[in-house]
């Protein structure tokens, strides 16, 4: 619900000063919510990107008076919101992405979507003809890839209780996988890397429905179901006992579910 009347949104869009002040003061709130949660990952939030979103925020909202048709205040409200998200999504991505446009970020996270949250996987799907117009060539999907995992090294400090403040990931690697920490190097990460990913992509499937992680593992053929990607839904359908459009929904929830299940914890190591 807004306060904002007709005749204010029509004043705004002429620029007349107070209709647009009260426009700003209207929808400020709104700008720091969503600002908080572009800015909260995981349960933690970074307080400056709250600050640079909401910055971006309240450009959208200026630009937004001028982008409307009409004056009813509810689809104006929905229009700033709409807007805010946009500018937000595009800011965040390229705060966080770095090395790499917005718009291969986006394609990348596409690719991602298809390969079930494997991003090794999706690197070589964002090169493919799967893609069409979205190609990546090999050198930017790999980029890409890179940006989404966030570039490593072995002094990065590691969170592990008791170990201390000077625990550093090639610590950590080391101790996993049986050498002494001076002989990790960035294939040992690789190598660390792929498993935490493996382990996340089957956390991830495991809190899907039944169904769901059926067919999302029938689709990539990830074990104990046999591999189903280049055969008709129908065989899939049939050997599941279920109706095709069952399946088709169950692979449409099932990749969105399984999207933000596993950006949601993909970082957490």
């Amino acid at each position: 619900m807004t306060q904002l009347t007709h005749a204010q949104i029509t004043d705004a869009k002429n620029n007349d000063l107070n209709a647009v002040s009260s426009v700003i003061r209207e929808t400020d709130q709104l700008v720091c919510r969503r600002a908080r949660k572009f800015a909260t990952t995981n349960g933690h939030t970074d307080a400056d990107l709250i600050e640079d979103l909401a910055q971006v925020g309240r450009i959208a909202v200026w630009q937004a008076i001028g982008d409307f048709s009409g004056n009813d205040p509810e689809q104006f409200m929905a229009h700033v919101d709409q807007s805010i998200t946009r500018a937000m999504a595009d800011e965040r991505r390229e705060a966080t992405r770095p090395g790499v446009s917005v718009y291969t970020a986006k394609r990348f996270e596409a690719a991602l979507c298809q390969a079930a949250g494997d991003p090794y996987d999706a690197e070589k799907i964002a090169a493919s003809e799967e893609m069409g117009s979205d190609k990546l060539s090999p050198d930017l999907a790999r980029a890409a890839r890179l940006s989404w995992l966030g570039l490593d090294s072995l002094d990065r400090p590691l969170n592990r209780g008791d170990f201390g403040s000077d625990y550093t990931l090639g610590d950590a690697i080391a101790q996993e996988i049986g050498v002494p920490a001076d002989l990790v190097d960035s294939a040992d990460i690789a190598s660390h890397r792929r498993r935490v990913v493996r382990e996340q992509v089957h956390r991830a499937l495991g809190l899907l429905s039944d169904r769901q992680r059926h067919v999302l593992k029938a689709d990539h053929g990830i074990s104990p179901v046999g591999f189903y990607g280049d055969q008709p839904d129908a065989v899939l359908a049939d050997d599941m006992g279920v109706t095709a459009e069952q399946l088709k929904q169950a692979r449409k929830n099932g990749k969105k579910r399984f999207f933000e299940l596993y950006r949601a914890g993909a970082r957490t190591w």
